[in-house]
């Protein structure tokens, strides 16, 4: 059965694909996509994206004449005459119609997953305390307002069409979809050096890293993380491939490490106090029904950049004074001015200030936030070394800038972990690609970091990999092409009725 690939487009935003116009195949001249990681080890995958090739003689996919518009749900399927698939869900990010009645009148569909908007978007979080990294990533997502799969029935704020009383008045559903794996061990404090912010992805990263923890969005859009442990556990191979691979890239001990360093930061509270000074005196316009924001970033007494704690709602008269002069030297206006604290994050504050006055306003300088600051201290370096993988290979470090870690424990732990599963060089295959229908097909039911064991005869190798990252490429040309980027699974650590311990195998982290 020959392999028939779909392409279709949420045109009414319910959040499926059913409609007769919703398919886009009869259009369709070629597919491209690129999903997971860049490298081996790193901690989230970057932004997903597909690229969608579509004959548009009659202009219906030219935004301007037709129905298509950015933020569409898009989601591209394989059929085997056995099964149905899903390989890539994202929204379309932009359209590139090619111009011109002569030309040969194509239209590029560029669609992102939801990675794309997470690194797009700053995010400033709320003092979060000893949480694991999957309740620190549900937060860093719930802070995000990315598109919904499913608008149609819902209520939206000022859209036409979406607000009307029993029929659109229903919620939207969650952002995302999520499968976040359970992480062992809580972060003490996260976040109190993003400053004004930092994009969503970044801070899932930070955390990641710090825990050694995976992220991705997932082939139908779902937000996945992987702590550190599901990886070790997964240890039977889900395919095999053996010398017929259309292309291998392999190398030798490029990964192998004699010595792992850790760089942590401590943190300390502080006395309560002043965290930010507002240095000039700032006008505030009279339009009660429009409020400024400012955003104030924490100071200590010295005035180094903080984090903070246990914010106060400044009070007027004690905190902050308005006047109807600069220098404050004319009428007493604190009454007509109202300050609210709408975001008290551990790395900065986003304070509301509405004037309900017939007149101009001057919040005076002076005005102050006070809560309890949070100091980093001196960057604390912890290594692990091996002796015997340096004596006999020579030295070879690898160093982690770990942020969000402030625990000498967990950073020996770490350390430890990642130097015990590196420190013997191997043989590593980077990238396997697949060329055709009868290497292809059986492929598409792997997803991202399933197990799959290797062997090519030319250098002798056979060992587990994780698929970590996937690009593909169909055209009417060359058929499907598949590359898979991976991931060593070896693992000498000890699972319960697997292996003896300090027989070959180790106790993980």
């Amino acid at each position: 059965m020959n392999l028939r690939w779909s392409v279709y487009l949420d045109h009414n935003d319910d959040g499926r694909f059913d409609d007769p116009d919703e398919d886009l195949s009869q259009a369709l001249l070629a597919i491209r996509w690129r999903r997971g990681m860049d490298r081996p080890h790193d901690s989230v995958a970057q932004p997903g994206q597909a690229e969608i090739t579509l004959r548009n003689r009659e202009g219906r996919f030219s935004p301007e004449r037709g129905d298509l518009a950015q933020g569409r749900l898009l989601q591209v399927r394989s059929q085997d005459g056995a099964q149905s698939r899903v390989h890539f869900t994202g929204h379309v990010a932009r359209v590139e119609a090619q111009a011109g009645a002569l030309g040969s009148r194509r239209a590029l569909l560029i669609a992102q997953d939801a990675s794309a908007q997470l690194a797009g978007h700053h995010i400033r979080l709320p003092p979060l305390n000893a949480l694991r990294a999957d309740e620190i990533i549900g937060r860093c997502l719930d802070a995000v307002p990315l598109r919904r799969g499913r608008l149609r029935g819902t209520w939206l704020l000022g859209q036409v069409g979406q607000g009307e009383l029993g029929r659109n008045t229903g919620l939207a559903p969650p952002n995302i979809g999520r499968q976040l794996g359970r992480d062992p061990d809580p972060l003490a404090r996260v976040g109190d050096a993003w400053a004004t912010g930092i994009p969503a992805l970044a801070a899932i990263a930070e955390v990641c890293a710090a825990v050694r923890g995976r992220f991705h969005v997932d082939h139908e859009g779902r937000a996945v993380y992987l702590s550190r442990h599901q990886l070790l556990l997964e240890v039977a191979a889900q395919a095999s491939f053996r010398d017929d691979m259309q292309g291998l890239r392999y190398s030798w001990a490029d990964e192998r490490v004699s010595q792992v360093e850790v760089l942590l930061t401590p943190r300390r509270r502080g006395q309560p106090g002043v965290i930010w000074t507002l240095e000039q005196a700032l006008a505030i316009d009279a339009r009660e029904d429009e409020a400024q924001q400012l955003l104030l970033s924490y100071r200590d007494a010295m005035g180094q950049p903080c984090g903070a704690l246990d914010l106060i709602a400044p009070l007027p008269g004690r905190d902050w004074q308005a006047n109807s002069r600069p220098d404050g030297r004319g009428r007493d206006l604190t009454d007509t001015l109202t300050l609210r604290l709408r975001e008290a994050g551990i790395s900065a504050a986003l304070l509301e200030v509405r004037n309900s006055g017939r007149r101009a306003a001057w919040l005076l300088a002076g005005a102050q936030l006070r809560g309890t600051p949070l100091y980093s201290g001196d960057p604390l370096l912890v290594m692990q070394r091996s002796l015997a993988s340096e004596n006999r290979f020579g030295p070879a470090a690898l160093r982690f800038d770990l942020p969000a870690l402030d625990s000498l424990d967990q950073a020996r732990s770490l350390a430890r972990f990642e130097l015990v599963r590196r420190q013997t060089p191997r043989g590593h295959v980077h990238r396997l690609s697949l060329e055709g229908g009868a290497q292809v097909r059986p492929a598409l039911a792997r997803r991202l970091f399933d197990r799959i064991r290797i062997e090519e005869a030319q250098t002798g190798h056979r060992d587990d990999y994780f698929i970590i990252g996937e690009e593909v490429e169909v055209t009417p040309e060359a058929g499907a092409r598949l590359t898979w980027r991976l991931e060593s699974a070896h693992s000498p650590f000890w699972i319960l009725g697997r292996g003896r311990l300090n027989r070959g195998s180790l106790l993980a982290w």
